[in-house]
C-alpha cells in the first residue's frame, strides 16, 4: 500500500514520521520506530526511502597560492518516511513514546511529525436534506 492509497476509518489518526539525517544510523532508527509500532499492533507503512540530497563544496587548500590544489567535500542527507494508522489515543501515546522513550537518537537525525485526524462525518452532517 502506498502513501496516496491510505484509507482511514472514522475516529482515527494518521501520523507521518519524516526522518532525515547525515548519519548511517538513520535506517536503524527508522526500523526501530516501525518495529515498535508493529509490536504495539499499529498498522504501519514503511520505512520508505525517500530521495537523498547531496551538497558539495570545493575549497582551496592554501588561501594565497596553488589554485590547482583543492579539497572537495560532500554531505549526503538521507530521508525515510514512516506512517502509522491508529485510533487517536493510541497514536498520541505512540508519538509521545517516540519523542521521549526511544533509545538515544543521534544528534544528526531530525524527526518531523505530521498528524492528521479523521472524524466521523455523522458528527458534522445529518442525513436530512434541507430544501
Amino acid at each position: 500500500m502506498s502513501i496516496t492509497q491510505t484509507i482511514v476509518g472514522n475516529g482515527r489518526k494518521v501520523v507521518s514520521f519524516n526522518l532525515q539525517g547525515i548519519d548511517r544510523v538513520l535506517p536503524y532508527i527508522a526500523k526501530r520506530i516501525a518495529w515498535a509500532a508493529k509490536l504495539s499492533g499499529i498498522k504501519t507503512v514503511g520505512p520508505l526511502p525517500l530521495p537523498s540530497t547531496s551538497k558539495q563544496w570545493t575549497v582551496n587548500k592554501s588561501p594565497h597560492t596553488d589554485k590547482n590544489s583543492r579539497d572537495q567535500y560532500e554531505m549526503k542527507v538521507n530521508k525515510r518516511l514512516i506512517q502509522i494508522d491508529a485510533p487517536v489515543q493510541t497514536a498520541d501515546m505512540f508519538v509521545k513514546f517516540v519523542q521521549t522513550k526511544l533509545p538515544p537518537i543521534s544528534a544528526t537525525v531530525d524527526i518531523k511529525i505530521e498528524e492528521r485526524i479523521y472524524h466521523p462525518t455523522e458528527d458534522y452532517y445529518s442525513d436530512k436534506r434541507i430544501a
